[in-house]
């Protein structure tokens, strides 16, 4: 398993996301403080999967299709178009709180054993899971992760064998291309080139574009390649960090990596968004709403 944590205060906001790589499931730890995410604006990887999303709410409040927020842990079911493919006529939920805290578990479909879709409403689980959610938020870490699988294996959530999954130790290959990425992700610098990451890596193009694309493959990350990761990592921190309260378009596209606002907005059109300052006042978040967050 390969992980790493990034923090990125921003104002009155703060973004902290932990991500956690496994070859048969990837997971999420999220903090949100002063911030709203918008599945409707959640920006699509350009190629299809057959992954679905355990996505739980441990802190915040959470809002299915701009309806009455619940507060408190809850967890739902998420087919690939509600997420990471939203499509017209999908559902969507928005999840917000001061701070917000989300873990979102992204498996395939087949390991899944419950029934699929934010329409079946919220998922049922057993206190020794939520004990597990827990001390996932508490500390974060592989350890604590493991732990989870193990509890939503054993409440018939997950399939048992998903835990056998999990490896020990990678292959030398992955941790060392790691070693470079990580710095990479816990900086959110997501816009790096292809060319920086292979000096750092002391790799020939060539061999870097060999070695991601095995990454990408091995790990199942979003998107057609790890090109399009970063693409679709860069437009959801934008999104997010547009919702920030007092933030200005300008100063998102700084903080993302985007050379101007005019990068971001051909960014956004490209991936079939509206405009950053449409998005923005779609998703800005109230001070009163922080407060009662």
């Amino acid at each position: 398993m390969l992980s790493a944590t990034s923090v990125r205060p921003f104002g009155q906001s703060t973004f902290k996301t932990t991500i956690f790589l496994e070859r048969r499931f990837r997971a999420h730890l999220v903090v949100r403080d002063r911030l709203l995410f918008d599945s409707a604006f959640s920006p699509p990887a350009k190629k299809a999967s057959a992954f679905v999303h355990l996505y739980a709410s441990l802190r915040g409040s959470f809002s299915l299709d701009r309806g009455e927020p619940v507060t408190g842990p809850q967890a739902y079911v998420l087919a690939e178009n509600e997420f990471d493919r939203v499509t017209p006529g999908a559902p969507t939920f928005r999840s917000w709180g001061a701070p917000g805290t989300i873990c979102e578990l992204r498996v395939p479909a087949s390991d899944l054993r419950r029934p699929i879709g934010l329409r079946n409403g919220q998922l049922e689980l057993p206190p020794p899971v939520w004990d597990a959610y827990a001390a996932l938020e508490a500390a974060p870490g592989e350890s604590a992760l493991h732990q989870l699988i193990v509890r939503l294996g054993e409440a018939g959530v997950l399939s048992s064998d998903l835990t056998s999954s999990v490896v020990a130790e990678e292959p030398e290959r992955f941790v060392r291309l790691w070693t470079v990425l990580k710095p990479l992700y816990e900086d959110l610098a997501v816009s790096a080139s292809l060319k920086q990451i292979a000096i750092v890596a002391k790799l020939s193009l060539r061999q870097l574009g060999r070695d991601l694309g095995d990454l990408t493959r091995t790990f199942g990350l979003f998107g057609a390649g790890f090109r399009d990761a970063m693409r679709v990592l860069r437009l959801r921190a934008a999104v997010v960090f547009l919702s920030a309260p007092g933030a200005t378009p300008s100063e998102v596209a700084k903080v993302v990596g985007y050379g101007s606002l005019d990068a971001m907005g051909r960014a956004f059109r490209d991936a079939q968004l509206p405009a950053p300052s449409i998005v923005q006042e779609a998703v800005r978040y109230p001070l009163g709403l922080a407060e009662a967050g």
